[in-house]
C-alpha cells in the first residue's frame, strides 16, 4: 500500500508558480504513465492561484494494458496560503479505488504541521507486531505529496535545487524523500522545452509502515530520478518527468503538457 500511495504522491505534480494576482488563473498539466514503456495510465492536474491563496485538482485514471488487470481512478485536492515563497497546505485531500477497494484521506495542517488525518480503512486495531506507529512529534515539520513537491531554489541550477530532504505525510505514512543533483537533461513538451534539473532519490521510510513489507524494502534499496523544470518566470520548479523503480519494470510518468493556462 505504501508502494502504491507514494506511487500517487508522486503523480500529483503541480505546475504552477505563486504570487499575487489581480484575478484568479488557472494553469493545467497533464501527465501520461508508462510501466516498461506500455502506456497504463495518465492524470491530469488543474491549479488555480488566488492572491495568497492556491488550490489544486487532480484525476488520475489507468488506461490501456493496466485497465485489462486493475482499474484505477481517483482524485486529490489541497488548498492553502503562498507564505514567502512557500506553499503552505491548510487541506489535503486524496480519494481513489483499485482492485475494487477504496482509500481516502484528509489531512489537515497548519504552518507546516499536520494537526490531524481522517483515513479510510482506519489504521488496524492492535497493529501488527511489526508495525512502526506515526509519533506526534514526527509530524511537526511535513509535507503534503501535492504542493510537497514544489521547490523555489537559492539557484536554478542541481545542487541548490537537489540537495534538500522532502518530509511527506499523507495521513498514513511518514516518509522522506531524500533528493541528491544528478546533472541536467534535455527535455520538451507543451509549455515547456530546455534543460531539465535532475535528482537521485531514495525513500526513506519514517513510520507508519511495516517493517516486513517486500516493497518498503524494495524501494529503500532503489534509486528514483525527478526531473525538474522552471514554471515560467516564477522561480519556481516542479516535476516534468519521475521514474519509479519496481519489481516489474520501471515506472514513468511524463509530462505531455506542462503549466499551460
Amino acid at each position: 500500500m505504501l508502494c502504491r500511495r507514494l506511487a500517487a504522491a508522486l503523480l500529483v505534480l503541480l505546475a504552477a508558480a505563486p504570487g499575487a494576482r489581480a484575478a484568479p488563473e488557472s494553469l493545467e498539466t497533464n501527465y501520461t504513465i508508462s510501466l516498461i514503456g506500455l502506456p497504463v495510465g495518465r492524470a491530469s492536474f488543474r491549479t488555480t492561484l488566488d492572491g495568497p491563496r492556491y488550490r489544486v485538482e487532480g484525476t488520475l485514471a489507468s488506461a490501456g494494458l493496466a485497465d485489462l488487470v486493475s482499474k484505477t481512478q481517483g482524485t486529490s485536492s489541497v488548498s492553502g496560503r503562498v507564505r514567502a515563497g512557500r506553499l503552505l497546505a491548510d487541506r489535503y485531500r486524496l480519494a481513489y479505488t483499485s482492485d475494487a477497494k477504496s482509500w481516502r484521506s484528509d489531512v489537515r495542517y497548519r504552518g507546516g504541521r499536520a494537526v490531524s488525518a481522517d483515513v479510510a480503512p482506519p489504521p488496524r486495531n492492535p497493529p501488527q507486531p511489526d508495525f512502526v506507529p506515526v509519533r506526534r512529534a514526527q509530524l511537526a515539520s511535513v509535507v503534503d505529496p501535492l504542493s510537497g513537491l514544489m521547490i523555489k531554489p537559492a539557484k536554478p541550477d542541481p545542487a541548490s535545487l537537489c540537495s534538500r530532504t522532502l518530509p511527506f505525510y499523507d495521513g498514513w505514512s511518514r516518509l522522506d524523500l531524500a533528493l541528491s543533483p544528478s546533472g541536467t537533461r534535455a527535455f520538451s513538451t507543451e509549455g515547456f522545452e530546455g534543460q531539465a534539473i535532475v535528482c537521485d532519490v531514495r525513500v526513506r521510510a519514517v513510520s507508519g509502515y511495516r517493517t516486513s513489507s517486500n516493497g518498503i524494502k524494495y524501494l529503500s534499496s532503489r534509486t528514483l530520478q525527478i526531473w525538474f523544470a522552471p514554471v515560467r518566470d516564477s522561480g519556481i520548479f516542479a516535476p516534468v518527468y519521475v521514474r519509479i523503480p519496481t519489481e516489474v519494470g520501471p515506472l514513468s510518468l511524463t509530462a505531455t503538457t506542462f503549466a499551460k493556462p
